[in-house]
């Protein structure tokens, strides 16, 4: 079983990621500014999780569906953010083509296949999914922030004892993926997710049909650079 399946559908998640809900109030806003869509626009929200953002997009008069896998996730979306909602597969989205102005995808959403052909179909399915110059907007983590940051502790279990949980972060031996086990609520869970480079993000990007117009290093918006602890890419399909 992909690790995505069980450890996003567990209780337990949300408590480990309990931090997410304050985020909520600074991140939404910030990178709903970021998509800079017009009122009236219909945005796929994948994944969406619980719907932590979804207010702050609907608050720019936006129409919004969100998309996940995680029917615990659903169900929390619909009792606190009610909403269309689907059940799905990034890499095989249920809706029509072009139909969509922007795909709003966040949290380092993308790079959890095992493969990169299916980190591409997913974004070659936001692509389709997407009106010629539709925008995607990508959220994802800055890999030389974020080497830095694990260096310093990588191998070693920190306990988060207010929130509950012990974690512990290592690269893979190829370098190419972050591996987050955790242990929370007496059960074991382990996050692996791609983290690529920039250039091999654009290189990706291109293929699926996407041109960049923007890059920001931060939720403020400030110019992308390589050691900025954001990632964010404002692209136009082509």
């Amino acid at each position: 079983m992909d690790w995505f399946i069980r450890d996003f559908d567990h209780p337990a998640y949300f408590t480990i990621y309990a931090d997410k809900a304050e985020d909520a109030s600074q991140e939404g806003p910030a990178l709903a500014a970021l998509l800079d869509l017009p009122p009236g626009s219909r945005v796929l929200d994948l994944p969406c999780g619980w719907g932590r953002l979804h207010p702050h997009l609907r608050t720019r008069g936006l129409e919004i569906v969100g998309g996940d896998l995680s029917v615990l996730n659903l169900s929390k979306h619909q009792a606190d953010h009610p909403a269309p909602l689907v059940r799905l597969d990034l890499r095989a989205l249920p809706f029509r083509p072009g139909c969509a102005d922007g795909v709003f995808c966040a949290f380092t959403s993308w790079g959890y296949f095992a493969t990169e052909e299916e980190n591409l179909r997913q974004l070659l399915e936001f692509a389709r999914v997407l009106r010629p110059g539709g925008v995607l907007l990508l959220d994802l983590a800055g890999r030389a922030f974020l080497q830095a940051a694990v260096a310093e502790v990588e191998g070693y279990w920190l306990d988060f004892l207010e929130e509950g949980y012990q974690e512990r972060a290592r690269w893979s031996p190829d370098g190419r993926r972050i591996r987050t086990e955790r242990t929370c609520q007496g059960e074991a869970f382990c996050h692996d997710i791609w983290i690529p480079t920039n250039a091999v993000i654009h290189t990706f990007l291109r293929e699926a049909g996407f041109a960049v117009s923007q890059a920001y290093g931060g939720l403020d918006g400030r110019p992308w650079e390589d050691g900025a602890e954001r990632w964010i890419y404002r692209a136009i399909k082509t």
